[in-house]
């Protein structure tokens, strides 16, 4: 497991590259409008360096054990992530109308950005290819069951009335399709194969992929300061069920899973990466796909900052009560 000095400080680090991000907002040498290309900078190119790159960090003699039970742990992460989403429903009350959206900041997180990043600073290099692992496997179900969770509530567009009769909703089974293929999904799929196959990659080609993946993780954590720069924090900090969400989602749910698991799995590695993505903060995406399905997607935004910024409380606090246990 994690050193708990070494986690602080590497938390420590991504949280200075944060500020740097939120800094050069302030400043207008980042904008709102360069959001969508950096994102797609890193989404499609970046990450996915990042991704293979990784390949080359394992050792299969030593690491069958940890990615046998990633595989297996992998297979549950979205449903462990919705039964908190559940959960946190439950004890917070929440109203009818914003079930779904609970439900949805609570499955789709930032394991792409903000969780490779926090994996290669806390595990190194072999946890990154572990998290592509858990990210391949829980994209299927976040696309198709998630997307078909949200859609459930949806106010306008799909569910809306005509004449006073609902209209039936319609699972757009082309859009999940496209939304589960993606390049990141690819790559993984592709390390994988390398991995398992024993393909051997030219040196060059690894270290072009080590260079261009080495810029993720700042990358990811400046467009993290951006957002919080653009946001209205007053409004957005003061809100206590965002707050009461956040910590049985991100914090409780990964402890207490990770209380059950200790005595099970006996990979540490492979638990502390699962542990990891449970508590792992809703995705900046969450938002925009909220909107397309006919929900508000203000709440979901909001969400976003609010457990980002906590993040970097939780999971030291994880980690921290990983290493004692």
């Amino acid at each position: 497991m994690a050193d708990i000095a070494n986690t602080l400080g590497s938390m420590f680090s991504l949280i200075i590259v944060t500020v740097l991000g939120y800094v050069a907002a302030r400043c207008g040498f980042l904008s709102a409008d360069i959001r969508p290309k950096l994102s797609g900078l890193i989404f499609n190119i970046t990450l996915p360096c990042t991704i293979l790159a990784s390949v080359g960090e394992v050792d299969a003699s030593t690491d069958a054990e940890a990615i046998t039970w990633s595989l297996v742990l992998a297979a549950a992460l979205f449903f462990v992530m919705l039964a908190g989403g559940v959960l946190a429903n439950l004890v917070l009350r929440t109203s009818r109308a914003e079930r779904s959206l609970y439900l949805w900041m609570g499955v789709l997180t930032n394991t792409g950005f903000i969780g490779f990043a926090v994996l290669e600073s806390i595990f190194g290099g072999p946890s990154v290819f572990l998290g592509s692992i858990f990210i391949a496997i829980s994209n299927v179900f976040l696309y198709s069951l998630g997307v078909a969770v949200l859609r459930s509530g949806g106010t306008r567009g799909d569910g809306a009335a005509v004449n006073g009769a609902p209209l039936r909703r319609t699972i757009d089974m082309r859009g999940m399709l496209r939304d589960m293929v993606n390049v990141p999904l690819v790559a993984s799929l592709i390390a994988m194969v390398v991995f398992f196959a024993r393909v051997p990659i030219p040196v060059p080609i690894m270290q072009a992929a080590s260079m261009a993946g080495g810029v993720t993780s700042p990358l990811a954590m400046m467009l993290v300061g951006l957002s919080i720069a653009d946001a209205n924090l007053g409004a957005v900090l003061g809100q206590p069920r965002l707050w009461g969400f956040t910590l049985i989602r991100f914090l409780a749910v990964p402890l207490a899973v990770y209380v059950l698991l200790a005595p099970v799995v006996p990979s540490a590695l492979a638990l502390g990466v699962f542990v990891v993505m449970l508590a792992m903060p809703t995705g900046s995406m969450a938002g925009p796909i909220a909107a397309t399905y006919g929900q508000d997607g203000e709440l979901p935004a909001q969400g976003t900052i609010v457990s980002t910024i906590a993040s970097f409380a939780i999971v030291p606090a994880l980690i921290t009560a990983m290493n004692l246990g």
